[in-house]
């Protein structure tokens, strides 16, 4: 392992604690609000009761994602680089919030107080599972003995090889979230194009909402190879397993994960939304 290095992320990157600890991956903390109570993203203790906080969420009058602040982060990493260490951040995308914002605030200041250390991003221009994607295999390539500079050129050349879609019920959620001309419309299907969240197709109901994420996968299929596939829910799991029972049923991937939708999230795109990333080669 090259251990020369750190790769940093933010909490919400669609991979488990376990995961995250296993790869050596250092994360940023988040947090999220519903109603007047504030929420972190990873509790110091335990495991998050994820449906219960969905359960909040469907009746909350308000609820809001919490990013961190520039000098939080600029005290979270400047003990690795005292250490020695070189940083490699790895965010969400700028276009779907102020993360990636502070966060290159906050490296661009440690860079000029530790000028001897090489301190580099990469933006995902994904979120969630779809980070998560480019992470294990940053990781790996650590593992392996890469060099710093050789996992972010390999980032920045696999980042349009992820795709990312959401089938979204409630559009509220959306319209109070992000910028851009969404519709009111319940049952969309959205796509993640060059880091900007945009209208892909409207589904009539439930049923076609899963079948519009399949038909997108199985069009990829017919283009290339399917490294693997992850699949997020917002508190509607059913779903989740009726598209990957889709997924292996035609044989496009054996590698199919299933998880919550992290909180974070879950108060931008609203309850019940399901979530296809997937490496596309």
């Amino acid at each position: 392992m090259n251990s020369s290095y750190e790769i940093i992320t933010e909490a919400a990157c669609g991979l488990s604690q376990d995961s995250l600890k296993k790869a050596e991956i250092l994360t940023v903390p988040m947090g999220f609000t519903i109603g007047d109570q504030n929420y972190d993203q990873v509790p110091e203790k335990g495991k998050p009761d994820f449906a219960s906080i969905y359960q909040l969420l469907r009746t909350a009058s308000s609820a809001s994602a919490v990013t961190f602040d520039t000098s939080d982060l600029i005290e979270f990493l400047r003990p690795a680089l005292a250490r020695g260490k070189d940083l490699l951040y790895i965010g969400v995308s700028d276009t779907l919030g102020e993360t990636w914002h502070n966060a290159t605030r906050a490296l661009a200041n440690l860079q000029r107080e530790f000028p001897t250390r090489r301190i580099e991003a990469i933006n995902s221009m994904t979120l969630s599972a779809g980070q998560g994607i480019l992470l294990q295999q940053l990781s790996k390539l650590q593992q392996k003995g890469a060099s710093l500079l050789e996992a972010k050129e390999w980032a920045e050349s696999n980042v349009p090889h992820i795709h990312s879609l959401f089938a979204v019920q409630n559009p509220d959620f959306l319209i109070r979230s992000f910028k851009g001309n969404f519709s009111n419309s319940q049952n969309q299907i959205l796509q993640i194009t060059e880091g900007q969240l945009l209208l892909k197709e409207q589904a009539k109901n439930r049923l076609e909402m899963v079948s519009c994420l399949f038909k997108d996968l199985q069009n990829a299929a017919s283009l290339g190879t399917i490294q693997s596939v992850s699949i997020v829910h917002a508190d509607c799991e059913k779903d989740a397993q009726v598209l990957k029972q889709m997924i292996q049923k035609q044989n496009l991937t054996d590698i199919i994960s299933i998880s919550f939708l992290e909180p974070i999230f879950g108060c931008q795109f609203g309850p019940d939304t399901l979530g296809l990333f997937y490496e596309l080669e």
